[in-house]
């Protein structure tokens, strides 16, 4: 009797032995495509962190370059004595064109102009 009873033991085991194999690799199988999905997961938060870190800094720049535009420069003024005359320009030293080249250059550049191909 034992002997019958180690023998339907031993070919109950067997099938449940190759099945239980079976279910080791599939959950460990599993198991890898979860851990892989997993870090896909991280590294996609983290790509989104980044990127909006990046947005932030770029926004950041940008309204701290609109406000630089907005401050005025300040223009350094010589204090003056309550005597002091006003300063003169010397005018002679300005560029300066005459009239008749002026209007010789400014015809040129019409003509030029209206010459359409």
């Amino acid at each position: 009797m034992r002997a019958l009873v180690f023998v339907i033991a031993v070919a109950a085991a067997a099938p449940a032995a190759a099945q239980d194999f079976r279910n080791i690799a599939a959950s460990q199988e599993a198991q890898r495509i979860a851990e892989a999905q997993a870090a896909r997961s991280r590294d996609i938060v983290t790509t989104n962190a980044l990127s909006t870190l990046q947005a932030q800094v770029q926004t950041s720049q940008a309204l701290s370059d609109i406000g630089s535009l907005r401050v005025r420069p300040m223009v350094p003024t010589v204090p003056l004595g309550p005597h002091t005359p006003a300063p003169r320009i010397d005018t002679s030293k300005f560029a300066s064109i005459p009239d008749a080249e002026l209007a010789a250059s400014n015809a040129r550049v019409r003509a030029a102009a209206d010459n359409r191909r």
